[in-house]
C-alpha cells in the first residue's frame, strides 16, 4: 500500500513540545540529584549499620571481659578462703616428715633387751647391759678382728654371772635369733672360779633390721 493510500486520522493527541530545552535539562538534573542523594542516603545507612554493629560487638566483648574478670576475682576470693587450710595442711605434712626423719633410727630397746633375757642359759643372770649405737661409719673396727662381719648400727654389751661354767656356745646360738643380729665381736670372755662364780661378757652387733620403722609403714600406706 502506498503512502497516498493510508487513511487520514482526525482528532489525534497533539504532540507539540513547546518547553524550552533549558527546562528539560533542569528536570534531568533534578532527577540525577535525587538519584545521587538516594545513593548517599543508602551509603550512610550502610555505614551507620556497620558502626552500630561494631559498637554492639564492642559492648558485647566488654561485657564478656568483665564477666571473666568477675569470675577470676571470685576464684581468687575462694582461694583466699582456703589459704589458711592449705597452710595448716602444709604444716602437718612438714611435721609428719620431720617425725619420720627423726625416728628413722629408732630402736625399741625394751623389746630387744627382753629378747636378750629370753636367751639366757639356765643359771645365768644378767648384771648389766650397755648399748652403744655408734655405727661402723663413725668408728671403724679392726679389720683383722672380725672377718666377714656384717654391717652394724649398734653394739649391745651383755654382762652376766653364773655359779657354774655357762654353756656359752649354746648361748651364742640362741643369740643369733635376735632381731637385727649382725654377729658377735670377739673375744667372748668367761672369767671366775667355782668358789666365786663366773663373769661372762659378750658384745653383740645389730644391723638396721632392729629399727622399728613404725612411721615408715604409715608413710608408705
Amino acid at each position: 500500500m502506498s503512502a497516498k493510500d493510508q487513511p487520514l486520522i482526525l482528532g489525534g493527541a497533539p504532540r507539540a513540545d513547546l518547553l524550552p530545552p533549558e527546562v528539560r535539562d533542569l528536570q534531568r538534573g533534578k532527577k540525577a540529584v535525587r538519584l545521587a542523594l538516594a545513593g548517599v542516603v543508602a551509603v550512610a545507612i550502610v555505614v551507620a549499620g556497620g558502626v552500630g554493629f561494631g559498637v554492639v560487638r564492642s559492648l558485647s566483648s566488654q561485657v564478656e571481659l568483665q564477666t571473666e574478670r568477675d569470675r577470676t576475682d571470685d576464684l581468687l576470693a575462694q582461694q583466699l578462703k582456703f589459704a589458711e587450710a592449705r597452710s595448716v595442711a602444709n604444716q602437718v605434712d612438714e611435721a609428719i616428715l620431720a617425725r619420720r626423719l627423726a625416728t628413722t633410727t629408732e630402736i625399741d630397746w625394751r623389746a630387744f633387751l627382753d629378747e636378750v633375757a629370753a636367751t639366757l642359759p639356765l643359771g645365768v643372770s644378767l648384771t648389766e647391759i650397755v648399748v652403744d649405737s655408734t655405727a661402723p661409719s663413725e668408728v671403724e673396727p679392726a679389720a683383722e678382728a672380725v672377718p666377714l662381719q656384717e654391717d652394724w648400727v649398734a653394739t649391745v654389751t651383755i654382762n652376766a654371772t653364773s655359779l657354774t661354767v655357762p654353756n656359752v656356745e649354746l648361748w651364742l646360738n640362741d643369740l643369733e635369733d635376735l632381731t637385727g643380729f649382725a654377729g658377735v665381736a670377739p673375744p667372748v670372755t668367761v672369767e671366775g672360779t667355782p668358789e666365786d662364780g663366773y663373769q661372762v661378757k659378750i658384745e653383740v652387733h645389730v644391723n638396721e633390721q632392729v629399727y622399728t620403722g613404725r612411721f615408715e609403714e604409715k608413710a608408705a600406706g
